[in-house]
């Protein structure tokens, strides 16, 4: 069971010309401050954690083996950063950050759970077509919800 108050909800908020982008409010709650943002490997996305959250990925990256660890840490370290909320609630993202995910206009900040993403609007709306399918269905009956 998760012992941190769990990031929830859906959000479309704009990312503007100088990379600034709103965080909401409960998600800011949720995973305190500084905010860790760093590259997902699975989609061209972003992932938002605390700095507990970020620690606990680091050790079990560093109990890989060196020919595994050191590519991942490279991966997530060359773009990822830690951030600062400002007054607004926004963080300003580095361009590799913005570059890699391909934020611009408009974009989606979800819960996950421990965490939180950041999807471009054109990445969102393909997995959102694709919501539900057959390997989500196996993931939920193998956790039983």
């Amino acid at each position: 069971m998760l012992d941190i108050m769990p990031v929830m909800g859906e959000y479309r908020h704009n990312i503007d010309s100088k990379n600034r982008l709103f965080i909401p409010a409960k998600h800011r709650e949720a995973l305190g401050s500084p905010l860790v943002v760093y590259p997902n490997i699975r989609h061209k996305t972003l992932k938002i954690c605390s700095v507990d959250e970020w620690r606990s990925i680091t050790e079990k990256m560093t109990a890989l083996p060196v020919a595994q660890r050191e590519p991942l840490m490279r991966f997530f370290n060359r773009m990822g950063d830690t951030f600062e909320p400002d007054a607004q609630g926004r963080v300003t993202l580095n361009q590799s950050l913005v570059d890699y995910a391909g934020l611009r206009g408009s974009v989606y900040i979800i819960g996950c759970g421990q965490n939180a993403e950041i999807w471009s609007e054109e990445e969102y709306g393909s997995m959102s077509n694709g919501l539900v399918t057959e390997e989500l269905l196996a993931a939920a009956e193998d956790a039983d919800v």
